[in-house]
């Protein structure tokens, strides 16, 4: 058979080992509580008055009531002040909590305490302390001293205080509306409770405190492991957070959000309040392929600042819009050098990736048709050259220009001159293969380098590049501009059977010196098309002439 309070034995029960694994939970380091000593304290106190509360209400004769009270008073006038302290920790109000500051909050639960504790002495706490008649279980009444009065006081202006605080802080931090709310739960369900208690309208005159605990506590409990409650940083975040230019996303140790300030809302515009306390990789993803965290880049390049954090470039996409962000990631440590969350910025750096891109195009690039320019073909031959010749491979050249180029611009302007070229290169990459090089090397002449190709498989393309330019008219004013080329074509095979070259260069001539000759060669053979009546393609022969 239970007791005529066995169910509110329970729930006060259920509370105090709550309150024990919030303890070792926050302990345990996985809470990652910036303020865990402050957390533990209050846990270990609650635990104490809830468990204390419980033997109270079980007791079975008045000596055992006041045994039960006191050991309460153990933790029950810490609770207001180290609940405040939390609430100041969680607003970012730590440069108030001088260590002056911090003992003096607890000057009168101590007082408390030794008064309690002392009580049949003076009767400075309780009056008097008697059984009451018309219960079915022992219970006291508890006629109030002066202290009681002060005491009780202090308790509500430290738990009033802290709403103060928190309702303060509710249009400012729309963000953290859950830990407001699971904060003011805990504060206000006692400050009713113990109303009704002082009001002597509770069921039996029994404390409703210890058993509303067993609704904060599981809430509090909840909001610590799911979704945060006191992780890594505060909730205040000064004018300066919120109106940096760059993005700032704190993540715990599990990877997820804790903050943001409007920055990091613009560049990730899904990014809301609810995503608090989850992990961020979802919404990241819908915005770049790059990984969010340096560990998950894999072999990615991850440049290291002077700061230790890591740093890497990505591209980010906003609906149709492209940008590009330098991502900074670094450790964040408590007070006591213990790694306590992720700190992530993201800096805009869309204008300097434009430039740099400009500055490329422009060193590599020709600025009128797109295509290399002749210093980027050089490069890139000599390279491509050189892994033809370590795989055994042919490579061939190609040199042209347009026949008569000076009379297009003499008759048709500069600006006509200016679209056959486009007109040209277009045709040129529709005509080439991937791996193939186009450049303009100068003026109207254009050049190619075929990896792969035989000096025959060269004249073979190069002959389609020639008819496709003379079927394809360019339109201009006045009618169709029909235009002509005239071609020239050196390959490695045929420079490597050349007598001349080894004697002129020597057997270990490097590739940017027999890319420059077999340019040479192409160009007597252009030459020697021209000279046969352009619109033509000529092939070197073994000797620098061609046929």
């Amino acid at each position: 058979m239970g007791t005529p309070y066995s169910a509110i034995l329970t729930l006060i029960i259920t509370a105090g080992v709550i309150n024990v694994l919030m303890g070792i939970y926050a302990l345990s380091g996985r809470s990652k509580v910036s303020m865990v000593r402050t957390f533990v304290a209050f846990s270990l106190m609650s635990a104490i008055y809830t468990f204390g509360s419980a033997l109270e209400l079980a007791a079975g004769s008045l000596e055992e009531i006041i045994l039960w009270i006191k050991i309460q008073y153990l933790g029950m006038p810490f609770l207001p002040p180290l609940n405040l302290l939390l609430i100041m920790y969680f607003l970012g109000m730590e440069k108030y909590l001088k260590r002056s500051l911090r003992i003096s909050l607890f000057i009168v639960p101590a007082i408390t305490l030794i008064l309690v504790m002392t009580n049949e002495a003076h009767h400075l706490y309780y009056r008097d302390i008697v059984l009451r008649p018309d219960t079915l279980t022992p219970k006291a009444d508890l006629v109030a001293g002066p202290w009681y009065l002060i005491a009780g006081a202090y308790t509500f202006g430290c738990m009033i205080g802290g709403v103060v605080l928190l309702l303060v802080q509710w249009r400012r931090k729309k963000t953290y509306r859950f830990q407001l709310v699971t904060l003011l739960i805990g504060l206000l369900l006692p400050l009713v409770g113990d109303f009704f208690y002082l009001g002597g309208v509770t069921p039996d005159g029994v404390d409703p405190i210890p058993v509303i605990m067993t609704v904060t506590s599981a809430a509090y409990m909840w909001a610590l492991a799911s979704r945060g409650l006191f992780h890594v940083v505060p909730i205040a975040r000064d004018n300066l957070f919120e109106s940096m230019r760059d993005g700032v996303l704190v993540l715990d140790m599990e990877d997820r959000l804790v903050d943001y300030n409007a920055a990091a809302a613009t560049i990730i515009p899904e990014l809301a309040a609810p995503d608090i306390g989850h992990r961020l990789d979802r919404l990241w993803r819908q915005h770049t392929d790059a990984a969010l965290l340096s560990r998950d880049a894999g072999g990615e390049a991850m440049a290291k600042a002077s700061d230790g954090a890591d740093i890497q470039e990505i591209p980010w996409t906003v609906e149709d819009r492209s940008y590009h962000y330098q991502v900074r990631t670094s450790i964040v440590r408590n007070r006591g050098g213990l790694e306590a969350g992720k700190l992530i910025v993201l800096i805009d750096i869309t204008q300097r990736v434009q430039l740099q891109e400009q500055l490329r195009q422009m060193a590599y690039y020709d600025g009128l048709t797109g295509v290399y320019n002749r210093a980027r073909f050089m490069s890139l031959g000599t390279s491509m050259l050189s892994e033809a010749e370590s795989a055994g491979e042919p490579m061939a050249v190609i040199l042209f220009d347009i026949d008569h180029f000076k009379r297009i611009n003499d008759t048709y302007g500069h600006d006509v001159g200016d679209q056959a070229l486009l007109h040209i290169a277009d045709l040129c990459r529709r005509a080439l293969r991937t791996e193939d090089l186009l450049a303009r090397y100068g003026g109207e002449e254009f050049v190619i380098a075929l990896p792969g190709l035989t000096a025959a498989r060269a004249e073979s393309a190069a002959h389609r590049i020639r008819r496709e330019l003379a079927a394809q008219a360019l339109d201009v004013p006045g009618g169709e501009l029909r235009m002509t080329a005239s071609f020239g074509i050196a390959s490695m095979e045929r420079l490597a059977d050349g007598a001349r070259t080894d004697a002129v260069e020597g057997a270990g001539a490097d590739a940017g010196t027999k890319l420059k000759r077999l340019l040479k060669q192409a160009d007597l053979a252009l030459y020697a098309a021209k000279q046969g009546g352009r619109d033509a393609v000529r092939l070197a022969e073994v000797g620098g002439a061609s046929a």
